[in-house]
């Protein structure tokens, strides 16, 4: 009985085991069976990937590339006039200054004393000159009624004329005393910022000896040779984008100010000057190297789209056009291509959108699915 026992109980696990098994083998066999269908199906369905752009019209500008370093658009080097040392510093580097502020002090004891004596003499002299003017008129009436001499009157005329002289001679010495007292005061013929400073308490100034050098920093300059090829495009006004590497590419707006009527001997090329004006926070500073793109001419608005989106074959242009998931190869008129656009006179549209990515695996109509949506020309 026992032995009977042990071989019913075997057969129940065997048969367990079976009935176990079953369901969930036809279930991994199903799974198997359906899963590499569903994939292909899911594929074939969305199409082949593309990046694409949405076409919009644009102001169209050509531009030529330049390179340079922005300069103060003034500068001035300041010199003393006089001999003396310095006495006063009021102005350090980088300060901002205008016309009206006293930047150093040169000792002005000498000059000082030397303004007064002269102040003094004009005074003495129009006082002599009032007297002798007196007493011309009080001499002419004298002559008039007989009681001086011709010769007498004479001598009052010359007179008059002498001190007249006299005042003169006066004045331009006191000219030159005011001059050399206010040259002890340094100052700056432009507003600006000192961007050099020679001097210091003490130093012994002498006339033509450097002071300082102020920038005017509210606009700037760069100088650039603009070739021979484009020259007849370039007029002064002519607007320029420049983008300095220091702030991070940031570009400002700048403008043609001077174009030269002689080539350069060496290069060939013709100097143009372009400004840009500063920030209120004066971001700009003299020295920074840009990058300027000047514009040549302007098409005005116009549909214009990568040239890498334009696809040629047999010497005809095409793009392709996405029409409710399906890539359409469209032929199109170009009007001229410049750097990485191609202007377009016919055959797109605003609002159109344009595989520009992906060609190579497209015919002429293919079913398409958009990884990814541009909205700007790239």
């Amino acid at each position: 009985m026992q032995k009977k026992a042990g071989i019913l109980i075997v057969v129940f696990i065997i048969v367990g085991m079976f009935s176990c098994s079953k369901p969930g083998s036809q279930e991994n066999a199903e799974s198997d069976d359906n899963a590499p269908g569903d994939v292909s199906a899911t594929a074939e369905d969305r199409g082949i990937p593309v990046e694409a752009l949405v076409v919009k019209s644009e102001i169209v500008e050509q531009t030529f590339p330049f390179s340079g370093v922005l300069e103060p658009l003034h500068s001035v080097d300041l010199v003393s006039e006089v001999s003396g040392k310095v006495q006063h510093i009021y102005k350090q580097l980088g300060d901002p200054v205008t016309v009206k502020d006293t930047l150093a002090l040169i000792d002005d004891r000498i000059p000082l004393s030397q303004f007064r004596q002269a102040q003094s003499a004009v005074i003495s002299a129009e006082n002599n000159l009032d007297i002798a003017r007196l007493n011309l008129k009080s001499d002419r009436e004298l002559l008039e009624n007989g009681d001086i001499s011709q010769l007498a009157f004479d001598n009052s005329q010359l007179a008059v004329k002498t001190a007249e002289a006299n005042r003169l001679s006066a004045m331009a010495s006191f000219s030159l005393a005011e001059k050399g007292y206010k040259d002890t005061r340094i100052t700056s013929p432009i507003d600006g910022f000192i961007s050099r400073k020679y001097i210091d308490i003490g130093t012994m100034a002498t006339p033509g000896s450097p002071l300082y050098r102020v920038v005017d920093l509210s606009s700037l300059k760069i100088n650039v040779g603009v070739p021979q090829s484009v020259i007849d495009n370039v007029r002064t006004g002519s607007g320029a984008e420049i983008t300095i590497p220091a702030l991070r590419d940031q570009s400002f707006n700048g403008q043609v100010s001077y174009i030269s009527p002689q080539a350069d001997e060496s290069t060939g090329t013709f100097t143009a000057e372009v400004r840009v004006k500063n920030t209120a926070d004066y971001l700009l500073r003299a020295g920074m190297t840009s990058k300027i793109d000047l514009k040549l001419s302007s098409y005005g608005k116009r549909i214009a789209v990568p040239d890498h989106a334009v696809v040629s074959k047999d010497g005809s242009q095409y793009v392709y056009k996405i029409h409710k998931d399906l890539a359409q190869l469209t032929a199109i008129s170009v009007a001229e291509a410049f750097g990485s656009k191609v202007l377009i006179d016919d055959g797109v549209a605003e609002g159109d959108t344009l595989v520009t990515v992906g060609m190579k695996n497209l015919g002429v109509d293919t079913k398409v699915f958009i990884e990814t949506l541009h909205h700007d020309a790239r």
